[in-house]
């Protein structure tokens, strides 16, 4: 039985049992955390973020080099990409508990003491990258709605990569203070900017498509809404029961991700963000808590695999069969050019307009590259909602996934850069 010829799930179970599917999929598990163990103390002998052996290790297990490899059988090679793309649920996971790592380091105080500041940075840097990167398309010759859909979700920032490097280093200060709470605020600004462009990327392809005002800009902002409330409830009431077993760590540990994946799985059901709502989870159980509730240890014990897992399933991802045409390369060099100059120019003038202090100023765009994550989720709902373009949503889709290699890279890289300038690693 082939993968072709599988009509229901009865015959997917009887694929699984036919070529003891489930115990391969245990191999590939244990070969790719041993790969990431020997990647971890290699990159720690080089004095390198951790990240960016995860990622290696993930493009050396790729889809696009085990296709390659002259020792699998062609039906090896089939039930590898099918295990590897049955695992996307973890990157939605994953993403999910950094998104609450994020809102556990938002602070109300500060953040009403800081709000100009956050404020400016967010929004110059966002706005400077939409502009950068719509235009850079247009420049090259892109059509209007494909520079529209490309320069919004070049306005995702992803956490994980940052927030690995900074956890790695023990970084505290003003530098890693602003940088987690600008992370935070832009997650939430590309979902929104985006779902703005979305419905006039949508009208310029077809003119005589009418969309209403509530279809186009009060769902998205529903949504956006519903996510905060729903995070909100779930995280007060979480944290509530946490302080009743504050002294029991493992009662903690679980409710902790019951209360996590519980949150990534009603937004799902509801159709709204799972990364919001876990982000306003956090931020409901750093704000809410009358009592101290010893979460901070957890925390860095699950985030070691879950952010291993994480960025080695995203190289996985990448087909290189996809990414060998020139105009495909010169999209790809130009998009990651003008993405990284409105991230790190468009912040660093929003600090400096803030009057933020001068490490944050000089930095702080150092550590807003990586993007893998939302532009990942934004990526796909393109090739969802332009089903009858669905080349351009997989080309989309490919130019994220491919310039991720550079922007996780050289983000991991930047964000140990910056805050050794900054003086705030503590390792």
């Amino acid at each position: 039985m082939e993968f072709k010829s599988i009509d229901s799930l009865h015959d997917l179970k009887q694929l699984f049992m036919l070529h003891h599917l489930s115990n391969k999929i245990i191999y590939i598990v244990g070969i790719l955390f041993v790969a990431a163990f020997v990647a971890h103390v290699i990159t720690k002998k080089l004095k390198i973020p951790s990240v960016v052996g995860d990622i290696l290790v993930g493009i050396l297990f790729s889809i696009g080099f085990i296709k390659k490899a002259p020792f699998l059988s062609a039906e090896h090679k089939e039930w590898y990409s099918y295990l590897i793309h049955s695992f996307d649920y973890v990157i939605i996971l994953a993403v999910s508990f950094i998104s609450f790592i994020i809102g556990t380091e938002l602070n109300l105080k500060v953040l009403k003491k800081l709000e100009l500041e956050f404020a400016l940075i967010v929004l110059i840097e966002s706005l400077a990258t939409f502009a950068l990167v719509t235009t850079s398309m247009l420049i090259i010759g892109k059509p209007l709605f494909f520079s529209l859909l490309l320069g919004a979700i070049a306005t995702a920032t992803a956490p994980a990569a940052t927030v690995l490097v900074l956890k790695e280093y023990k970084a505290r200060g003003e530098l890693t203070s602003t940088l987690l709470i600008v992370l935070a605020l832009d997650e939430a600004l590309a979902i929104i900017i985006f779902s703005f462009v979305k419905p006039i990327a949508l009208i310029s392809i077809s003119p005589a498509l009418h969309y209403s005002l509530f279809n186009s800009f009060l769902i998205p902002l529903v949504k956006i809404v519903g996510s905060i409330v729903l995070g909100l409830n779930i995280g007060y009431f979480s944290q509530k029961l946490m302080g009743v077993y504050s002294e029991q760590k493992s009662k903690k540990i679980l409710l902790l991700l019951a209360t996590i994946f519980g949150g990534s799985d009603i937004a799902i059901f509801l159709g709204i963000s799972p990364l919001i709502t876990n982000l306003s989870i956090g931020f409901a159980f750093r704000n809410f808590s009358k009592k101290y509730l010893g979460i901070s240890e957890i925390i860095d014990t699950l985030s070691l695999p879950l952010h291993t897992v994480f960025f080695i399933l995203a190289g996985t991802q990448i087909e290189f069969h996809n990414i060998t045409s020139k105009s495909f390369l010169v999209v790809a060099l130009v998009y990651t050019l003008a993405r990284m100059l409105g991230k790190v120019g468009g912040a660093s003038l929003g600090a400096f307009l803030s009057k933020a202090p001068t490490n944050v100023s000089k930095y702080i765009g150092l550590g807003l590259l990586p993007q893998i994550g939302v532009s990942i989720d934004l990526a796909y709902n393109v090739q969802h909602q332009f089903i009858h373009f669905s080349d351009v949503g997989q080309f989309i889709l490919n130019i994220i996934l491919f310039t991720t290699i550079i922007t996780e890279i050289l983000g991991a890289i930047g964000t140990e850069y910056a805050i050794s300038k900054s003086g705030e690693i503590r390792t």
